[in-house]
């Protein structure tokens, strides 16, 4: 404890040291004085061209260059269809904000008449925090949606449910623009594939994200840039969509900005229907102690999703001066929706004689809103970079379940023996009350110093209302009735500084995050209620270094270390039992605790395209689906694993093949292992995995693109269960129009039908269980997205919310 708080002292003290620190800014104009978008603006030595800093132009054409050393540079920019613009620039001691005027680039109309895919756009770059994703750098990628970029990134892939995965590992966090989707589950799924992938500026990928972002993430953080939407005066853009699988689904998009002098409104609305199917074959068999077959088990469901969804949100910003900003801004999201599961299990003897059959014909009718309240003030306390901010948040989520699950028994002459009907109502509430203050402060030209606190409370009140009807009779069902109330604060605050020493960069943080909650069942009149409370506090060091190995900047290599925790899903820690027929339950878990792990990764890069990366994880009480059969009966519940590792080597490369077609690979294989007491048997799991993936970009002509992709996974052991491989190919094709302000992309995903979702069930005592299924993975998409309005200058937007990991942790 002595070191970490002479760390901390070390560093205050440091931060209230002050350096020089040079920006450099301006704006990039084509020949027809219209703005140049993601155009590349390099710095480079005048004495030796040594390549010093680059970005990327905004919409608005203007770019900065930040953390400048005094010296002599040429300033140089890069755009396909235009010729290389060079010039000198000098940066002096007597000079803190360098603005130059706008440059105006030269079309080359030998370039705008051949197909090239030439571009100085690097697909992957890599940071000494992160892995920075350029979207525009893939064609497959144009006129997509942002699911579909997520899955071309190197390192992500989606299981069967949906969930996004970091290198094979669940626990990620998904944040947009620095801060939280706000959504999981069904919701995060809409709002990602009606998001268009023209709109993603860059993605960020975090194994182990700095002290500034919550530790919440056992498998790191994921953060969408979208493309800045600051120009002044009115613009905007539309996305349409329409998907034809088994079913009909859409995905829908309205984006609208108004900035006139201080003032800038906003609006985005995300809206649509799914719908979507699962067929799924369970099979158990059950031994006597003597390990003889007694009982065979099958089961098929077949369950069927559909609902609508909106996503609006509304905003405002005002520029008080041009140091200081503060806004308002409100979001809801609503979203119906409706299950069906028909449902039919035949119990047999070790013979496979039947002994009696059960169909269950259950509905599930559900609602979901959330709203969001959010108020920021933002602040530069000088213009060498120096900044403070505020945030406050209030979100509310209220959602609801009507069910309805009949059972019919019967015999082996098909002569029904049982009938009933159970009825449920269950009402949940959800209110987050956060805030937090974020301090930044550059200390010369090669450092910055970074601090912050956070505060969040948690109110969450769930209630389960079951009725049970059997001959026509109704009474309460005090098994699956209750009523739950779960509360949870969390102070935090963090330190975090970065410095260079010649070639040798290095990012040292540190995050202090106490936790108290208690959990209360309120039980009923055949069932004694129960409480908790517990009290946590935890240190969340990182530590991160990079060095290039050469002068040319060929090689160069990358360390990590972040220790990090994953809090359960507040649905998840809500005890009730929900009935998917007479022999399956699925319950919450109030014992669950907080996982926690250890992240390092080594990495290496050869000349920014081919990258290598040997990663080792260990976690404590990871959160995973664990079953227990008891009496014949099977639950689903989410359980903590005692411990687990995994170990894992990834390669990308994205190389062009000739001018009009790439390639983009990735490669990743791990080792994984689970060790844990589970209910009545001990786990002992552990297995290598394999996961290949290619996306082949072409470009046909000036306003044609088309792609190619395929992915494989072998078997993957994932605590409990082992999930058998699969493979899947898809493919599009797209056509700007309207003078390139349209685009018009036609896509098909999972062209042969290959993508499953098998698996084997293992730990369960005397029993043997796997499952098949199949889901509506097959389908084509026709996309419309065009861009409108006539902006003309710059005002940026401030990125904020101070209730990041709470709104991840409610499920849509």
């Amino acid at each position: 404890m002595k070191n970490i708080l002479f760390f901390c002292c070390l560093l205050i003290s440091v931060a209230v040291q002050s350096q020089s620190n040079i920006q450099l800014s301006g704006i990039i104009l084509g020949d027809d004085n219209k703005a140049v978008d993601l155009a590349q603006v390099s710095l480079l030595q005048q004495s030796d061209s040594t390549f010093v800093k680059s970005e990327f132009t905004d919409q608005d054409g203007t770019f900065i260059l930040t953390n400048l050393e005094t010296g002599q540079y040429f300033l140089q920019v890069n755009m396909i269809g235009y010729d290389e613009y060079q010039e000198s620039i000098s940066l002096t001691e007597n000079t803190s904000n360098v603005s130059i005027p706008a440059i105006q680039l030269t079309a080359n109309a030998a370039l705008l008449d051949e197909v090239t895919v030439t571009a100085k756009l690097p697909f992957v770059e890599r940071k000494i925090d992160r892995t920075v994703i350029n979207p525009d750098a893939l064609i497959a990628n144009a006129g997509s949606d942002a699911l579909e970029v997520l899955e071309r990134a190197p390192g992500i892939m989606l299981d069967n449910n949906g969930e996004i995965l970091l290198k094979g590992r669940s626990g990620v966090q998904v944040f947009i623009n620095d801060k939280p989707s706000y959504l999981s589950g069904t919701e995060l799924e809409n709002y990602l594939r009606a998001l268009p992938s023209g709109s993603i500026k860059q993605i960020e990928i975090m194994d182990n994200p700095p002290a500034k972002y919550e530790a919440a993430g056992n498998a790191g953080v994921i953060n969408i840039i979208i493309k800045r939407n600051t120009l002044r005066g009115f613009y905007g853009n539309t996305a349409l969509s329409y998907r034809r699988s088994r079913y009909n689904s859409s995905n829908n998009s309205l984006n609208l900005n108004y900035n006139k002098n201080k003032v800038s409104l906003y609006t985005n609305v995300f809206a649509g229907f799914y719908n979507s199917f699962q067929n799924l074959f369970i099979n158990r068999f059950t031994r006597n102690e003597a390990g003889e077959l007694t009982e065979i088990f099958n089961q098929n469901s077949f369950n069927e999703r559909s609902g609508e969804y909106i996503n609006a949100k509304i905003g405002l910003d005002y520029y008080v001066t041009d140091a200081t900003a503060l806004g308002l801004s409100y979001k809801n999201v609503t979203q119906p929706g409706t299950r069906k599961v028909d449902n039919t299990s035949f119990v047999s003897d070790a013979d496979g004689n039947l002994i009696q059959r059960v169909v269950a014909d259950n509905i599930d009718n559900s609602t979901f809103q959330s709203s969001l309240y959010n108020f920021y003030i933002n602040h530069n306390l000088d213009t060498l970079g120096s900044n403070i901010s505020f945030d406050a948040d209030y979100v509310k989520y209220v959602s609801g379940n009507d069910q309805v699950f009949k059972n019919f028994g019967f015999n082996n002459q098909d002569e029904l023996f049982y009938e009933d009907r159970i009825n449920g109502d269950i009402p949940s509430t959800i209110e987050i009350y956060a805030a937090k203050t974020d301090y930044s402060k550059p200390l010369g030209s090669k450092s910055r110093f970074e601090a912050g606190l956070k505060t969040a409370f948690t109110k969450t009140d769930n209630e389960a209302i079951y009725t049970q009807t059997i001959d026509d009779v109704t009474k309460p069902d005090y098994n699956l009735s209750n009523r739950f109330l779960y509360d949870e604060w969390i102070n935090a605050a963090y330190v975090n500084y970065n410095t260079s020493i010649g070639k040798l960069e290095i990012q040292a943080g540190l995050r202090a995050e106490s936790t108290k909650l208690t959990g209360e069942q309120l039980g009923n009149v055949e069932r004694e209620g129960s409480r908790f409370t517990r009290t946590y506090n935890s240190l969340f060091p990182t530590f991160y270094t990079s060095i290039p190995l050469d002068s040319a900047g060929v090689h160069s290599m990358n360390f990590s270390y972040g220790r990090r925790i994953d809090r359960p899903y507040f649905q998840d820690l809500n005890p009730f039992i929900r009935p998917l027929d007479r022999f399956t339950f699925y319950s919450g878990n109030p014992n669950l605790l907080p996982t926690f792990s250890h992240n390092l990764s080594l990495s290496h890069s050869y000349k920014g395209f081919l990258n290598t990366t040997l990663s080792y994880a260990q976690t404590t009480d990871g959160i995973n689906e664990t079953l227990e059969i008891v009496d014949g009966i099977y639950y689903s519940r989410p359980g903590n694993i005692g411990s687990s590792t995994s170990l894992t080597l990834s390669v990308s490369a994205n190389f062009d093949v000739n001018k009009w077609y790439s390639i983009n690979s990735y490669v990743e294989t791990a080792n994984l292992t689970y060790k844990s007491e589970l209910y009545t048997e001990q786990l002992n799991s552990s297995g290598i995995y394999y996961f290949l993936s290619a996306n082949n970009s072409f470009q046909l002509g000036k306003t044609w693109k088309a792609s190619f992709g395929a992915r494989y996974i072998s078997d993957v052991v994932a605590a409990q269960l082992l999930i058998k491989s699969y493979f899947v190919a898809n493919m599009g094709v797209q056509k700007k129009i309207f003078d390139g302000k349209g685009n018009l992309r036609l896509a098909v995903d999972d062209i042969f039908y290959t993508r499953r979702g098998n698996g084997i069930i293992n730990n369960l005592r005397l029993t043997d269980a796997d499952w098949n299924s199949k889901y509506d993975s097959q389908r084509v998409t026709l996309t419309f997205s065009y861009n409108f309005g006539k902006p003309t200058s710059t005002k940026q937007k401030y990125n904020s919310s101070g209730s990041d990991s709470e709104q991840q942790r409610v499920r849509g």
